[in-house]
């Protein structure tokens, strides 16, 4: 204490004395805090955004996307430099989803991640193939692709081509990454194809809710039988087969002339022309040169 009173003293005389020094403590969340809640606070912006994935990051890194689709906005960092369209995606935006149905069902989808890029795929993976069948065969997809324009205006066309691969058809300037090829002159979805999105352009850059899903997972084809032919369904099948009192079927060369056969049936050796006129009756014909 006294040496406290003689300090005081000492400032009075002197006409100064010395201030405490104040310095900014930073408060390590992690370590000092417990049961923090954010819930009140008028606003929360836990994630880095942009128009534009970062061109690195690191494992456990998120991003989300501004000018992406909604539904499709939100990436995820699980390896190094490495950016994956994460969610079960249906978002809206242009009429449909630009994000995969995951669980852990994945399938081909297209999202903007930047102006003049179209990410496509992007969460195909070898662990998580995006599958497509055309008929009987079964197409695996195990990477992400990309369709970048530079120039023109109108629609571009995504699908898979009755050959199995991953197209963007346009009326543009646009190229694609390996994966995927682009093909212009192309209006309209081909009619052997299968779609999966259309997505607008503006003097060269993809507009931003311009994409439309038009991926299906429940179709169907009617198949109706024509002039000549028999149509039959029976468990999900359609069977089509020649109308036999339309059109003549091949028959083996008969024994005799009353052989079975169905009227319109034909044969031929190298002696004669054998036709069925009616139910088990057959006629024949010489042949004979000129």
């Amino acid at each position: 204490m006294l040496f406290r009173s003689l300090l005081i003293s000492f400032c009075l005389q002197q006409a100064f004395c010395l201030q405490p020094a104040w310095s900014q403590t930073q408060i390590d969340l992690q370590a000092q805090s417990k049961n923090v809640d954010f819930s009140g606070s008028p606003t929360t912006r836990p994630l880095k955004s942009g128009v534009t994935l970062p061109a690195t990051c690191a494992v456990g890194d998120m991003f989300f996307s501004t000018n992406a689709t909604a539904g499709a906005n939100l990436y995820g960092c699980a390896a190094t430099n490495s950016w994956t369209l994460e969610g079960n995606g249906s978002g809206g935006g242009g009429g449909g989803s630009s994000v995969q149905n995951a669980s852990q069902l994945t399938d081909l989808a297209a999202s903007s991640s930047s102006s003049t890029t179209l990410l496509i795929g992007a969460t195909c993976s070898l662990a998580t193939p995006c599958n497509v069948r055309l008929g009987s065969v079964t197409l695996a997809f195990t990477g992400s692709t990309s369709a970048t324009i530079s120039g023109g205006t109108g629609t571009a066309f995504i699908y898979i081509d009755s050959s199995g691969n991953l197209t963007v058809g346009h009326n543009l300037t646009v190229v694609c990454s390996s994966g995927c090829v682009a093909v212009a002159g192309i209006t309209a979805f081909p009619s052997d194809s299968v779609p999966l999105f259309t997505w607008t352009a503006t003097n060269g850059t993809w507009d931003t809710a311009g994409g439309v899903d038009r991926r299906a997972f429940q179709s169907t084809t009617n198949v109706s039988a024509g002039t000549g032919l028999l149509g039959t369904t029976a468990n999900g099948r359609t069977t089509l087969s020649i109308n036999p009192t339309l059109v003549g079927i091949w028959a083996p060369v008969p024994a005799t002339s009353s052989s079975p056969c169905a009227q319109g049936a034909w044969s031929m050796n190298a002696s004669y022309y054998y036709v069925c006129v009616a139910t088990n009756s057959w006629l024949r014909v010489a042949l004979t040169t000129w």
